[in-house]
């Protein structure tokens, strides 16, 4: 293999962090390497040392282009490669690196860059194109002192010729920790706006300042500056589609939302493919609850796809992210089926997606579609991340769905500890009821590598115990437990009857999730009845175990319902409307009309909101269908979907 003949031109200042991974990302595809210390103290010159790089000291004079450009100077290749060192490029290869190198009309390159924002490394990240890749032509030269740029002086060669190429660079700068660390919002300012008063009409650099203040989280500020770009900028400048984004955006953030819709609806109908401004321009009408119109720009992006090879982009517009809002929309408008595609969608895109399972999970149970959430599980179970399996795993818990249970403790990426827990937890679900022994479950308190999990194991050999009504090895497990959940006496003392007691709201979740994964069902239905003085909502629980509830058996739902009745809810709450809702769902279930009384319809109507008309309307339907079966159509929707909706509002 022949080394491309490209020199890697670089300014570093105290770039030890970064410097050894972005010079090993070139490693072999590169001739030489050219490095313009700027006043480094740390040992970011031996790095470079290692790699065969040739540095010049030179003084740092507050001009980026003018730092460049004297790198420049010294490359001998016929190519220039220009990175920072918190840069490194994505596995670029001879094979495609040759070919571009021989294009005779192509003087450079538009790179995509990922920029990773946030917190997290390589997570959340915006994406950009910059000319990075060019001839070594004396002609070609960085201009601006901040924002520096090598594309204009490109332009002014005859048929000089950009073109584009599917090189990636990750830049690692914009991450929090870096961006407090270099102070690179302050120093970003100061040169800008010293270059503006030397320049006060400079196009470039006012967009410059507005994306700044933008990057800052002043919108306000950014407004002001941007807004008045949108006339001043012509069309061909190349970055008109991001002023018209930040502008309608910062606009909106400042509760100018008139002025945001008319340049979001502008800036769509010149850049109809623009995902990034089509999923925003969505987010405000979804926002005054046009959902239909939201709908359409979503579909409109959805159908443009990925487009970050044509504007500044941000991860997942027109792809996962936009699938997972467009799924909430269709929510909002009760088209169940359309969200679910749209859900799968994201996941299809990326399937470690956590918060497209977090909304595909419990849809997918309400609505009676186990078997294709079982089928998407084992498509990509082995692409989950630890922290989307920390979802999934309570969810099939919490759903008794032994089979999805199974499914998901044959991940490898689980702990070992995790899927020994599991499998025991399964192995005494599929117990017959007249042999029940704990025992899968007591063997793991004796083996070292699961210590980690104690507390885990002994909730549920708790709340097996109470199944099987073995009060006294309930009690033992309970006092083993004392340490990691010390609110789990509050519940015993509720169960043995203490009415009084108001136990926290978190332990009787806790409590509430374990007897009902356990089915442990005389236990619940006594903890329901004795929580007389706490405030267990249980339309507030995950909804898998909702689920989990309106799938127990007919016997256990009746009485829940009688419980329920028995405790005279008071409506005077949206929360205290989804709970009347869960009841009148259990209800359905069991084939019977929930019970509403003439003070109660009417309290539920003062309530008011989408919840109580949903759920009346619904009830409504619902008596018709029972008065008239020849005549009106029952609903279609099942009741447990409109709880979903209801209980998200």
């Amino acid at each position: 293999m022949t080394t491309p003949d490209i020199t890697l031109c670089m300014i570093i200042k105290n770039e030890a962090n970064h410097l050894e991974k972005c010079l090993s990302s070139v490693c072999g595809l590169v001739s030489e390497i050219i490095i313009a210390d700027t006043g480094s103290e740390d040992n970011s010159k031996e790095i470079a040392q290692r790699f065969g790089a040739k540095i010049i000291d030179i003084p740092w004079e507050n001009d980026f282009a003018k730092a460049r450009n004297i790198s420049l100077e010294y490359a001998t290749s016929a190519w220039v490669l220009v990175l920072d060192a918190d840069e490194a490029v994505d596995h670029w290869s001879e094979e495609l690196l040759q070919p571009l190198l021989g294009a005779e009309y192509i003087h450079g390159y538009w790179l995509p860059i990922i920029h990773y924002v946030g917190e997290i490394p390589e997570a959340d990240f915006v994406t950009d194109h910059v000319c990075r890749l060019f001839k070594n032509d004396k002609r070609i030269i960085f201009r601006g002192s901040i924002h520096e740029e090598i594309a204009s002086s490109i332009w002014e060669l005859p048929a000089g010729e950009i073109a584009y190429a599917d090189l990636r660079i990750f830049h690692y700068g914009y991450l929090e920790d870096e961006l407090l660390r270099k102070n690179k919002y302050n120093r970003n300012l100061a040169l800008i706006n010293r270059d503006l008063r030397l320049q006060p009409n400079h196009l470039f650099l006012r967009y410059a300042l507005g994306a700044e203040y933008y990057q800052q989280g002043q919108y306000k500020e950014a407004a002001e500056i941007l807004l008045p770009l949108l006339t001043d900028v012509p069309a061909p400048s190349g970055y008109v589609s991001d002023i018209y984004l930040k502008t309608a955006y910062a606009l909106q953030l400042c509760d100018r939302k008139q002025e945001a819709e008319e340049v979001f609806r502008t800036g769509s109908g010149l850049f109809p493919d623009f995902t990034d401004l089509l999923e925003s321009y969505a987010l405000l009408l979804l926002e005054q609850g046009k959902l239909s119109s939201a709908k359409h720009f979503l579909e409109n992006a959805l159908q443009s796809g990925n487009t970050a090879q044509k504007y500044p982009s941000s991860s997942g517009s027109g792809t996962y992210r936009t699938e997972l809002l467009a799924g909430r929309v269709c929510e909002k408008l009760y088209q169940y089926p359309d969200a679910w595609r749209h859900y799968e969608a994201a996941i299809q895109h990326k399937p470690d997606y956590s918060e497209a399972w977090k909304e595909l999970v419990p849809l997918s149970l309400l609505s009676g579609e186990k078997a294709q959430l079982r089928a998407l599980t084992h498509n990509y179970l082995h692409s989950l991340s630890p922290d989307t399996l920390s979802y999934l795993l309570p969810a099939a818990l919490n759903a008794r769905d032994p089979e999805w249970q199974a499914e998901l403790s044959t991940a490898s990426q689980l702990p070992s500890s995790v899927q020994a827990a599991l499998q025991a937890i399964l192995e005494i679900n599929n117990q017959p009821e007249h042999f029940q022994t704990l025992a899968p479950l007591e063997q793991l308190l004796h083996d070292p590598s699961h210590l980690s999990n104690r507390s885990f194991v002994l909730g549920y050999l708790w709340a097996f115990s109470c199944r099987i009504e073995d009060t006294e090895s309930a009690m033992r497990w309970l006092v083993c437990l004392l340490p990691y959940r010390p609110g789990i006496l509050s519940i015993h003392h509720i169960l043995a009857g203490n009415y009084r007691l108001k136990a926290d709201l978190s332990d009787l979740n806790y409590a509430a999730q374990l007897l009902l994964q356990t089915g442990a069902w005389n236990s619940l239905l006594t903890l329901y009845r004795h929580s007389e003085g706490s405030s267990l909502q249980w339309s507030s629980l995950p909804q898998p175990l909702l689920y989990g509830l309106l799938e127990a058996p007919t016997s256990i739902k009746k009485q829940w319902c009688s419980i329920y009745v028995s405790k005279h809810p008071q409506y005077h709450t949206p929360a205290d409307c989804t709970e009347w809702h869960l009841y009148a769902a259990i209800s359905y279930s069991c084939g019977e009309m929930p019970i509403l009384h003439v003070e109660d319809e009417a309290a539920l109507r003062r309530v008011g909101g989408a919840t109580a008309a949903v759920s009346l309307a619904y009830y409504k339907l619902q008596l018709a269908a029972e008065v008239y079966p020849q005549g009106i159509p029952s609903a279609h929707i099942p009741s447990a979907l409109l709880l979903r909706s209801a209980s998200r509002t």
